[in-house]
């Protein structure tokens, strides 16, 4: 037993800018998956061009049975699940749900990956990841905070307007 718990989201680190390739042969194998994606404007000197990128590099997430977690392994450029310790490590739903809000935003976002950080816990209070709970990590110029946004033992930074936090009471 792998510890797959029936038609539950499981994140998997895959190759460097294949999240897209990886996507559809998942999609072939009739496999769930999901990678939220942005659209990135870059402006040369004599033209525009659009491209769609992933809001988080090299992480492919798949709503899988115990049946199809050798299938999912069998896909060209997957390196494996994201475990915590020796433990495969469900995403719950509403993380999903954040990151689908987060692929939604118009605004530029700052997202790194980076080792837990301890601060002052916040609520977003308005916006977009209105109810998501962070911990502050830096207190930048004009009312910007990074806030840290927990997820897979990975943390999600984002910078953020001041405003659109209140102190946590939790």
């Amino acid at each position: 037993m792998r510890g797959i718990k029936e038609n539950a989201w499981y994140a998997i680190k895959v190759k460097y800018k294949s999240e897209k390739l990886v996507l559809s042969q998942l999609e072939k194998k009739g496999v769930t998956s999901y990678a939220p994606m942005r659209n990135y404007t870059k402006r040369y000197q004599r033209k525009i061009v659009h491209h769609i990128v992933p809001v988080l590099p090299c992480y492919v997430f798949v709503n899988i049975t115990e049946q199809e977690y050798v299938r999912v392994l069998d896909t060209q450029y997957v390196f494996g699940f994201v475990k915590i310790g020796q433990q495969i490590s469900p995403v719950h739903d509403n993380e999903i749900d954040i990151l689908r809000k987060i692929e939604g935003i118009d605004e530029d976002l700052i997202f790194t990956e980076i080792n837990y950080g301890i601060g002052e816990s916040v609520n977003v209070s308005n916006g977009p990841l209105f109810g998501m709970k962070g911990i502050i990590s830096e207190i930048r110029s004009k009312g910007k905070l990074l806030v840290n946004f927990d997820s897979l033992g990975i943390t999600l930074q984002i910078e953020i307007n001041k405003k659109q936090l209140e102190p946590s009471t939790v």
